[in-house]
């Protein structure tokens, strides 16, 4: 029994959980969050506009977003998401297959930060991640 928690704790550090059906051998793959959730920043010349990708079966938490420029924290509007709730956060919004966030005008060239957290419907969240993108008018 010690030897299949360890084997457990082993695939789950690499996205994959292993789970015992009635049969013992059942396993769920995840994807790495890489894949899961792909952030991508583009801009126009006037403001900057970043967006995620959320591959089926996964969501991103709305209290999870963060953006700075530079290092200075950006006050951002987001879309309002789909209401949810959460064993460990409570009420919160979430957001699957896509969102797109528009970044205040100011916020159009320099080092742009973005930071969220997703999870996988079949029962792995990921740790908070943060990504950096060079924005240039």
């Amino acid at each position: 029994m010690g030897s299949r928690l360890l084997l457990s704790l082993v695939l789950t550090a690499f996205g994959t959980l292993a789970s015992a059906n009635s049969f013992g051998t059942a396993t769920t793959n995840f994807l790495p969050a890489d894949e899961a959730f792909v952030p991508d920043v583009w801009s126009d010349g006037e403001q900057a506009t970043v967006s995620w990708r959320i591959a089926p079966g996964y969501y991103l938490y709305g209290h999870a977003l963060g953006f700075s420029i530079n290092g200075a924290e950006l006050t951002v509007g987001v879309p309002e998401g789909e209401p949810y709730h959460d064993e460990h956060f409570g009420d919160v919004s979430i957001y699957r297959d896509q969102l797109f966030v528009t970044l205040p005008a100011a916020a159009d060239r320099g080092t742009l930060t973005v930071r969220y957290q997703g999870c996988a419907d079949a029962g792995l969240c990921y740790p908070p991640m943060q990504r950096s993108f060079t924005l240039t008018p």
